[in-house]
């Protein structure tokens, strides 16, 4: 079998990309895998060990040459994307992972003539639809981040039926590597028993990078209270922001801006005490290599999307009441200076102490934390990474409804119910909290039940309207009637929508249904009545199955109290 992956967005995401690829390979052990990435990713893909060959997408410069106005680089450009589809095609894949999301990676495949394509793909009649429950799961969670509690290389490494449970990022760093960071090391006359922390001031955006200011406090901490030695890592373009934190602490950087490839970089923190950064490619990176990370998540960057896959590593967040959707910057650029020095260097602590302990902390939610939230990360009994709260903080109604959504997805997504499993990821979570009393967690479940069995009332008027719909465009003159359920089902929509904006629980369900209903493939008025029925039937079983993960937590809360 000749299976192709595509990634053709940054390092990082490549890099989470690692655990599908992986999975794949443990089903399909004989299996020819090939990854497509652009060029910053080929040397994630080279180093990914199920990897058998690479193709690099040069997309920038071909959409570059598209822009231009100038007719020779118009050619240029198609004679490029010509080239790209024929070495697809000529691959001869029997079936492609797309977990690029974007309609440029669906066309290229779609061209290329690949048999099946899981993901991101073009319908016949050329209309972006995605084949997969998981990425269909995940391209509408970022529009109600609230209730995800899912990281992307979960997601993503379901887009293969049935995946183990990986809990790693693949890179592999080899002795050359490790060679390079020796000679680092005696340059600057590092002991292996020296505490080294690496900071990533970077970041793909202005308002995802913590200050510079902030890091050098850091910075001037680690090294009071560890005596710590800290390199600056980062490409080239980023040493304004080294020449920043010199200003800050100055002398107390080792700036290794484009001074390192990123396999030497792979080494380096493979052999470091602690990682502090943004949402990176260096925090992917580090996780890898199992260097302990403290991440200060601040603009739009979410934590439980894309925060470090593996155990016992930290997110540190200003405190928030809601998160939006993925284009919304809460506290935009102001967020930045919102988290103190002595917080996150506190967060770092935890992340040290977690290692050697091999257990996660639940602390007071103290002054000396006022205005943050800590997670700690480790692998849940479901098989799926959790970030964990360490400040022992009450409950509130929102993490009841988010802690039932991510029971409820495992369970729909990968169409198994392993009830000792979820138990125990339901409590682990629970210890976490400062639980309500039980009269209050039975009032939210019953409350909130009630919101979803409306939704699951809908949603059987649904299937019904589209049985009736099915059975009149099976009559010879059955189309007027068939006009009349359509009408139905357009207030039916209207009707689940209004029921979202008065009860947003519910909205995530409301938003997928409609994504599907946007994303029917085909002419066949049957064969869409039928793929419509479908869609309300999904909408049924996972709010009624809300019902069920909502009412069960109440009553793991009750009996803890007992």
């Amino acid at each position: 079998m000749r299976i192709l992956v595509e990634q053709t967005t940054r390092m990082g995401d490549v890099l989470q990309t690692s655990p599908l690829i992986h999975a794949i390979k443990e089903q399909h052990p004989d299996a020819h895998i090939t990854l497509l990435v652009r060029r910053m990713g080929k040397i994630i893909a080279q180093r990914h060990p199920d990897v058998d060959d690479i193709l690099i997408y040069d997309e920038d410069s071909l959409f570059l040459d598209l822009r231009s106005e100038d007719s020779d680089r118009l050619l240029q450009a198609y004679e490029a994307a010509e080239a790209y589809i024929n070495t697809i095609r000529d691959g001869n894949f029997d079936v492609a992972y797309n977990v690029t999301h974007s309609m440029a990676s669906a066309q290229v495949l779609k061209m290329a003539g690949i048999p099946k394509v899981v993901g991101a793909h073009l319908s016949d009649d050329w209309q972006f639809v995605l084949r997969s429950s998981w990425a269909t799961y995940f391209f509408t969670s970022v529009f109600s981040r609230d209730y995800n509690d899912l990281n992307l290389c979960d997601i993503s490494r379901n887009f293969i039926p049935n995946a183990t449970h990986t809990r790693q990022l693949y890179f592999d760093v080899l002795d050359e590597d490790r060679a390079a960071i020796d000679t680092l090391y005696s340059e600057h006359s590092i002991k292996d028993d020296d505490t080294v922390v690496c900071f990533q001031l970077g970041a793909s955006e202005e308002n995802k990078r913590w200050s510079e200011r902030r890091f050098a406090e850091l910075g001037k901490l680690l090294h009071t209270e560890m005596n710590a030695r800290i390199f600056l890592l980062g490409v080239e373009e980023e040493a304004s922001l080294g020449d920043t934190f010199e200003s800050h602490a100055p002398g107390l950087g080792i700036p290794l801006y484009g001074k390192t490839s990123i396999p030497q970089v792979a080494a380096l923190l493979e052999r470091s005490t602690l990682l502090v950064t943004n949402d990176t490619g260096t925090m992917h990176i580090a996780a890898s290599v199992d260097c302990p990370i403290t991440l200060v998540s601040v603009g739009h960057v979410h934590y439980r999307e894309t925060g470090p896959y593996g155990p016992l590593h930290c997110a540190i967040e200003a405190r928030r009441t809601s998160l939006g959707r993925s284009d919304f910057v809460p506290g935009a650029m102001e967020e930045r200076e919102l988290i103190t020095a002595d917080q996150v260097y506190r967060a770092a602590q935890l992340v040290l102490q977690s290692r050697k302990t091999q257990t996660i902390p639940r602390l007071p939610d103290n002054e000396e934390l006022k205005g943050v939230d800590l997670y700690m990360t480790r692998f849940a009994p479901d098989g799926c990474l959790q970030f964990y709260p360490l400040l022992q903080r009450t409950m509130t109604e929102h993490d009841f409804v988010r802690i039932a959504y991510r029971a409820m997805w495992i369970e729909h997504l990968t169409g198994t119910s392993n009830k000792k499993a979820e138990t125990e990821s339901l409590q682990a979570m629970l210890q976490h909290y400062t639980a309500p009393d039980p009269e209050t967690a039975q009032s939210w479940a019953v409350t909130l039940s009630g919101q979803f069995e409306q939704l699951a009332t809908i949603a059987q008027r649904g299937m019904k309207t589209t049985e009736k719909l099915l059975e009149s465009l099976m009559k010879p003159k059955g189309m007027a009637q068939a006009k009349q359920y359509v009408g139905e089902l357009m207030t039916l929509d209207e009707d689940s929508r209004i029921a979202g904006e008065l009860h947003p629980p519910c909205k995530p369900l409301i938003l997928i249904a409609r994504f599907e209903r946007d994303n029917l493939e085909g002419a066949d008025p049957q064969v869409l009545a039928k793929t419509t029925h479908e869609i309300y039937g999904s909408c049924n079983t996972r709010a009624r199955l809300m019902t069920q993960k909502l009412t069960r937590i109440a009553m793991l809360i009750a009996y803890n109290q007992a």
